[in-house]
Formats: C-alpha cells, structure tokens, sequence
C-alpha cells in the first residue's frame, strides 16, 4: 500500500497501476489472499481515477468476492471508501454516502492508529465532496470540522477556505486558511496541491482579479492533465471558459468551451454502463445483512413488474381500438391526456420525490409512468444516451434550467450546453422550441 501511494502523490497513476499489475501475480502465486485483496483495490481505485468506473467497479467487486473468508476492518474499509468514490464520480451522491457509512463502520474497528487516520480522512474528503454538490451545508461543517479533528492538512484547509470562498464572506479568513494550506505543500499531494490551486482561482475570481484566477486555474489544468483526471478537468475546462468570458476573451472562452463539450462526450459514453452497473448494486448496499427488508423490496419490484405489464397490456389495447377510427389523432390525444392524469394522480409524486433525492431509480420510475414518452423519444432517436433521456425527463418534467442545475449539480452554462446538444442530437429545426417538442410528444 506504501509503494502505491508513492505513485499517487507523485500523480503517476499508469506507474502506480503497472506496479500493482506486477505485485499481483506474485500475491497469486504464493496464495497471499489479503495482498489479492489490497491489489484489486488498488487497480479499481486507480482505474477510478481515469475514469474507468466500470472496470473500476469490476476489480472492486473481485476484492469484495475474496473478502468471503477474510475478518479484516482495514480491507473492507478501504474496499467500500472506494465503492463510495466511485459512486461520487458518477454522481450518485445518496448511494456513495451509504458505502462511505458501511466504510466507516469498519473502519473505527482498525487497530493501527495510523491507517485508521488515513482512512477515515480519505472517506471525510469524499463526503464533503458529496455535502457540496448536494448543498447539505449542515453535514458540510460537520465533515470538515471531522477532517480537522483527524488530519489537518492541504486539503483540510482548502476545505474551510472553500466554505468561506463559496458565500462570499470573510474573504480574508479564506486566504488566511488557504496559505496554511500552502505551508502543507510539502506533505500535500500533487491533486490536494491542485485542488488548493483551484480554490486560490476561485478566491481571486470572487475577488474580481480574473487574471490572477486564470494563473491558478490553468496550473490545476496542467496538473489534472498529467494525472489524467478528467472530471475536475471538465470542471476547470467549464470554469475557465466563463472567466475568459468574462473578460470578452470569446476566442479562448470558445476554446475551452470546445474541450469541456469533448471532454463531457466522452465521459457520457464512458460513464453510461457504469451507472447502469452502480445503480444495480443499490439494493445490495442498502439491504446487506437485512433479509426481511431484502424480500419486502423484492416484492415491490414484482408488484411494479406486474403494473408495468398492465400499463402495457392496456396501452396496445387502447391504441389497437383508436386506430380504426377517422378521428384517431384526437381520440388519442384524449387518451394521452386521460392517462396522463391517472398517472400524475398515482405516480407523479412518486417521480419528483425520486428526482429531488436524486435517487439512481428516477429515470427507471420514469420510464415506467411514461411509457409512451420514452418509447416515442427512442422512436424518434434510437442512439440516445442515458443523460439525453434523463434530461428529455426533467423536460418533460417542465423544469427549467436553474432547476435543472439544482438536480444535476453542473452550472446554468452547462444545462444550457446539455439542452443545446440534445436539441441537436434529435435533429430539430432552428425555429422549434425544444421544451414544447418534448411536452407535446
């Protein structure tokens, strides 16, 4: 474990996989299963970091399929702090916090002082990555104040600098706290040193000195970069392009506009079969060693299943009969809106309350309440991504863009990108107002 968080602090993530690769095969031959454990962990961790979370959660899922015969706190600690990290990049913030909570309950059982520290510090940082995108500001104070307590440090500091940084207030005690965490280089990674680079951006861009931000903000690139960390590149790329926006640079503000809408692509791709993947492994994270919860969520999915197949059973039975008639187009449209109150009646409330808890099974609950929708999007365009349907949702949901943000936890700059794509993705002319196509869908 030593040897592999050489390789990270220094940013070398291929080295650092190349190394566990290697390890592996002596760990296999000798039958070491603890050392299997650890190495699995490692490459999913590292393979996390590229983000490859589908092949990250593959090799997590071996380590865990070893654990069977194994007692170990500090292992299934560590194992499950990367399930949650996992979790966090792929923006299933409620699901993430769970495995973060299995982690640190193993966790406080570890005997050595010293790893237990590590540990538990690298679960808090994450959590509080969650608390923000999720605005929790309550049980934000509270991890950085746990953070503090544990191992105060680069990135701690930036933490309490960033709470200071994002209201606006008491400037001076954010770049008080963020040049404590300059002094902490020298023990600091090189991702806590370009996280603290980029709060120093966002401290001089609230101060209104967007040149210096700029300096701060394109060192974090240069750093991100070289470890290949593409969603806070997708971060700072989107950052960097409202600055230069600001400034009535568009050339440079287009420029990097253009590598965060490459970058966004590429991760959508990537990311859709881990989410898929995450989302399935809900049901085991919640109802672990709960066997009667177990049976009783087994049961309602059987229930749903049956009330699918009803759904479509009548659907095609109603559509069959309107289609003989002359004024089929308005008799169903009739039948649309008739369903549809039965459906906002029953489920409508169901859906939003999954929305707003930014619950994984919202898009799933979705497609079940508006079957026709979803069946007709596809229709339409069969390559739709799992993001382009889960923002044709929050359309058809009537949501606006500020909402949108809100539930997705990317800028108004960004929703408008996403809406901009999807419009051009559906190949709807100029003149067509995106929102109204999908509502009378």
């Amino acid at each position: 474990m030593k040897t592999t968080l050489a390789y990270k602090r220094k940013g070398d993530f291929e080295g650092a996989l190349k190394f566990n690769t290697h390890v592996l095969t002596d760990y296999e031959n000798n039958g070491d299963t603890q050392g299997i454990i650890m190495v699995y962990t490692n490459i999913g961790s590292i393979l996390c970091s590229f983000s490859k979370h589908k092949e990250s959660l593959e090799y997590l899922d071996k380590a865990k399929k070893e654990m069977n015969n194994i007692n170990s706190p500090f292992l299934t600690g560590n194992l499950y702090n990367e399930y949650g990290r996992n979790y966090t990049r792929l923006g299933l913030f409620g699901q993430s916090n769970i495995a973060f909570n299995k982690a640190e309950h193993y966790i406080r059982k570890v005997s050595n002082e010293k790893q237990r520290k590590f540990l538990l510090f690298y679960n808090y940082s994450w959590k509080c990555t969650n608390f923000i995108r999720t605005k929790d500001a309550d049980s934000l104070h509270s991890m950085k104040k746990k953070m503090l307590d544990v191992m105060p440090g680069t990135l701690t500091y930036t933490r309490i600098a960033d709470g200071f940084i994002d209201k606006n207030i008491h400037l001076d005690s954010a770049e008080y706290y963020m040049n404590k965490a300059v002094l902490n280089f020298n023990t600091a990674s090189i991702t806590d040193k370009a996280i603290a680079f980029f709060s120093y951006g966002d401290l001089y861009n609230t101060k209104g000195d967007k040149r210096k931000a700029l300096e701060y903000y394109l060192k974090t690139v240069d750093i991100f970069e070289q470890t290949k960390n593409k969603p806070a590149l997708l971060t700072a790329y989107d950052t960097i392009s409202n600055v230069y926006k600001s400034l009535h640079e568009i050339k440079k503000s287009n420029e990097y506009l253009r590598q965060y809408t490459v970058l966004n692509d590429s991760l959508d791709k990537n990311e859709k079969e881990a989410v898929n993947l995450a989302v399935n492994k809900l049901v085991e994270l919640n109802y672990e060693d709960k066997g009667q919860e177990r049976r009783v969520f087994y049961l309602i999915v059987v229930i749903i299943l049956i009330v699918f197949v009803g759904l479509i059973y009548f659907n095609r039975k109603v559509y069959k009969r309107n289609k003989l008639k002359k004024d089929r187009l308005i008799r169903k449209k009739t039948v649309e809106v008739e369903t549809l109150k039965l459906k906002v009646n029953d489920s409508f409330e169901e859906v939003i309350h999954l929305m707003e808890n930014r619950n994984p099974l919202f898009l799933k609950r979705f497609k079940e309440v508006y079957p026709e929708f979803y069946e007709k999007l596809i229709e339409h365009t069969p390559d739709l991504t799992y993001h382009d349907v889960k923002f044709s949702a929050y359309l058809r949901l009537n949501l606006t863009n500020k909402e949108i943000c809100k539930y997705e936890s990317i800028s108004l700059r960004g929703a408008e990108t996403k809406r901009y794509r999807l419009k051009k993705k559906l190949k709807l002319p100029q003149h067509v107002d995106l929102q109204k196509w999908i509502l009378e869908l």
